[in-house]
């Protein structure tokens, strides 16, 4: 099969269990710059878009194929596709290995026309539409290699009266990714 060459857009989502994140690392950072580690067993991450296999998919560590100059974008959300926990990826950045990615820079869209269930309508469907803003981390591949960086995130919890999210901290892990 012929691998086309030209740039192609790589998606990968962090699922985040907070559940996990609350239950074992419950004294969180409250500064972002000095964000909690924690370990791999509470992120899933799946990718769409990639050049051909794909290992690792639903880990914390995925190994796939990428050409120099495809673009792959990162973006996260909790469990509970943030309606009770909420995630927010706010960086990700360089830790060992080969410098597989040039530097990742924050996007945000604005979608004027998002979807979202009616809650007039019992199963919701016609959508409302509304505006919502969405986010990701993007960078480029620079070049093969395995490249183990930081993953920072904030994690927003329910306060009492269930309508309102609050800083619960702020956490991080380290994934390695594997271009070919």
């Amino acid at each position: 099969m012929e691998v086309n060459a030209s740039m192609v857009e790589i998606n990968v989502l962090a699922v985040i269990d907070t559940e996990y994140v609350k239950k074992n690392y419950p004294n969180p950072s409250q500064d972002a710059s000095n964000p909690t580690g924690i370990d791999h067993a509470s992120e899933y991450l799946l990718v769409t878009g990639a050049r051909g296999d794909v290992s690792g998919q639903g880990t914390a560590d995925l190994s796939f194929r990428a050409n120099v100059g495809d673009l792959v974008a990162f973006t996260g959300t909790s469990i509970y596709a943030n309606s009770d926990d909420a995630v927010i990826v706010y960086g990700i950045t360089y830790q060992t290995g080969d410098r597989v990615f040039n530097q990742f820079v924050s996007n945000l869209e604005v979608r004027t026309g998002a979807v979202m269930p009616n809650p007039d309508v019992n199963n919701g469907i016609p959508p409302l539409n509304q505006e919502i803003t969405f986010s990701n981390y993007s960078s480029t591949v620079k070049q093969a290699g395995s490249e183990h960086f930081i993953v920072s995130f904030a994690l927003y919890t329910l306060d009492s009266s269930g309508e309102n999210q609050t800083l619960y901290g702020y956490y991080c892990w380290d994934p390695a990714i594997t271009v070919s």
